[in-house]
């Protein structure tokens, strides 16, 4: 996952990259999606990173650093939304969804991205044709 950089130490995380919070604040403005328990929503997030990028992105390489995910991230709102075509009573009626917030959200997308590009591009082992999950497909 760390990339070496003459200033990166051997297993140090690199800085979340200018690039890196671009694809996330374009990833928040995209999309149109219900809050998380925090009640900030994507594209106000998106908004607000055009004066809090740089605090942001400081805290996103405290993470990394740290190996920590902040608690609060690790909450989420659960939704029961309705089947359609089901009957009220059943258990199998609702489908669960989970809000989490949307800082949380980006942080993790980062990483994900980290993890794929090290095994595709990296010294990992590398990503199965047949692996969907967690790729970019440019879909």
């Amino acid at each position: 996952m760390a990339r070496q950089t003459p200033d990166t130490e051997e297993g140090v995380p690199s800085p979340v990259t200018e690039a890196e919070m671009e694809a996330v604040i374009t990833r928040l403005q995209s999309k149109k999606r219900a809050p998380g328990p925090d009640g900030v929503h994507g594209r106000v997030l998106a908004i607000a990173l055009g004066h809090l990028g740089d605090s942001l992105r400081e805290l996103f390489d405290r993470c990394l650093r740290s190996g920590q995910f902040p608690e609060a991230w690790k909450e989420g709102r659960l939704c029961l939304l309705p089947k359609a075509r089901r009957t009220p009573d059943s258990v199998s009626a609702v489908r669960p969804v989970v809000l989490l917030n949307e800082a949380g959200k980006a942080l993790e997308k980062i990483v994900a991205s980290r993890l794929v590009q090290h095994l595709e591009e990296g010294s990992g082992p590398g990503l199965s044709e047949s692996q969907f999950g967690f790729r970019d497909l440019g879909v």
